[in-house]
């Protein structure tokens, strides 16, 4: 490639990343900053048709909706990703799935528990389960809107935007900076820094499984199947904690098992050569570091304002 070449390559590259930082800005203002202020703004107010708990988490669910239906349909739009692509080819079986997602899980919850020891220092905690756009810390866990929103839908539509189109759109510079970059944008944008190491690897992983299957819809199942691990284990009764405790034992041997019997297939993705110039143009893009400080923004906010 001539000097030339790799001038209009990077400058193709910036105007690219400009134009997915400037949506993911919109993203983040529309689905972390603005449902922040509406909680807080509901906090003040003394009306008692918005404190009503089904009213309340149907707004949210508009908010989240629109808000990540509107930057990334522009984004799949921009960058040319027909909405077949994310779903075409669907040919894994349920049994491999099933392996994937407890490995999966398991993982995410020694990370978990790795990350609550870490910032417990600093008064937070990471629960891994809070959606982005929402949190569960005073929620209504018994809401029935509530548990469709946390389970499926917000399953559905992260996935969507973060496999499906963000990681599509960034992977054509290399899958490996695709796969990285996206997952940490995922996991800034999970409102607490505390779950930031687990969701980092949430994203690695699910994101490995959408390229292996080129196809969205496994990491779709994976992430349902992993929220309503989490939620059960959230409502469990105390009387019978000790036995779910039993249960998530058994969850380890099993995933243990799994790996080292060699029935998990670990998911690899072909490296690129070399992709530092890509990752120096990508966070030194103006759009992408706005919307990075936005994210992080968010995140404080939640300290700050708990």
């Amino acid at each position: 490639m001539s000097r030339k070449e790799r001038r209009i390559s990077k400058k193709y590259a910036r105007r690219n990343f400009n134009t997915i930082g400037l949506l993911l800005v919109l993203y983040a203002l529309a689905v972390l900053i603005v449902p922040f202020f509406f909680r807080m703004y509901m906090a003040d107010i003394d009306a008692s048709l918005l404190h009503d708990p089904t009213i309340y988490y149907g707004v949210y669910l508009i908010i989240v909706l629109f808000g990540t239906l509107i930057p990334f349909f522009l984004m799949r739009k921009a960058f040319r990703i027909p909405l077949k692509k994310l779903t075409r080819n669907f040919n894994p079986t349920f049994v491999d799935l099933f392996v994937q997602a407890i490995v999966f899980f398991t993982i995410c919850i020694a990370l978990t528990y790795v990350s609550n020891i870490l910032f417990s220092y600093m008064g937070m905690e990471a629960k891994l389960i809070s959606s982005i756009g929402f949190s569960y810390d005073d929620a209504d866990l018994s809401n029935l809107l509530y548990i469709f929103m946390l389970i499926f839908v917000t399953p559905l539509i992260e996935e969507y935007a973060f496999r499906g189109v963000l990681l599509t759109a960034l992977s054509k510079y290399g899958k490996t900076f695709g796969l990285y970059a996206s997952a940490f944008l995922f996991a800034l944008a999970h409102m607490s820094f505390a779950e930031m190491i687990p969701a980092f690897f949430m994203g690695i992983q699910l994101g490995k499984t959408s390229l292996r299957y080129k196809n969205i819809v496994p990491s779709i199942f994976i992430h349902i199947l992993f929220n309503g691990l989490i939620y059960a284990l959230c409502v469990v009764p105390s009387s019978i904690t000790r036995y779910m405790a039993y249960g998530l034992a058994v969850v380890v041997i099993v995933a243990a098992y799994l790996i080292l019997s060699g029935r998990y297939e670990r998911i690899r993705i072909q490296k690129l050569k070399s992709n530092r110039i890509t990752n120096i143009i990508f966070f030194s893009s103006p759009c992408i570091i706005l919307a990075m400080v936005l994210m992080i923004t968010d995140s404080i906010l939640h300290i700050v304002f708990p």
